[in-house]
């Protein structure tokens, strides 16, 4: 056995959003997030017609290169789950550095205000997310 990090991983807790814009046209949303990071996609369930949506879940992305964590970017979308249509609409982004990621055991809940993708996007909330890296 060598004593060099084994591998390294990032989880992002995706905790819950508020306030989220409503976009069904009912009032409400059905909200879903992705998550890129270090070229891995994982995506949350969808919260069916909730603007204030939890959804508690651990996505897991493994660190490929550790040296460049730092210089990586987490992209988080929103979207709102549309069953019918072609498309979903989008609800709002985060971009997070990957230098801002701490370690294990000093995580903490974060809100991250959505970001708009265009001008003329019409986004408001905020999502509460979790991030740390665990050495293995």
């Amino acid at each position: 056995m060598s004593n060099q990090i084994g591998s390294r991983k990032v989880i992002v807790e995706v905790c819950n959003a508020k306030n989220l814009m409503p976009k069904d046209g009912q009032g409400t949303a059905s909200a879903f997030a992705i998550v890129d990071f270090d070229g891995q996609r994982r995506r949350t369930k969808t919260k069916f017609r909730d603007l204030n949506p939890q959804w508690d879940e651990r996505l897991e992305f493994l660190v490929h290169d550790v040296d460049s964590m730092a210089n990586e970017t987490l992209e988080l979308n929103v979207y709102n789950d549309k069953k019918t249509g072609k498309r979903s609409h989008f609800l709002g982004k985060v971009k997070i550095s990957g230098s801002t990621f701490s370690c294990a055991g000093s995580e903490s809940l974060v809100y991250y205000p959505l970001e708009k993708r265009s001008v003329f996007s019409q986004i408001k909330g905020e999502i509460g997310l979790k991030i740390w890296y665990v050495d293995e």
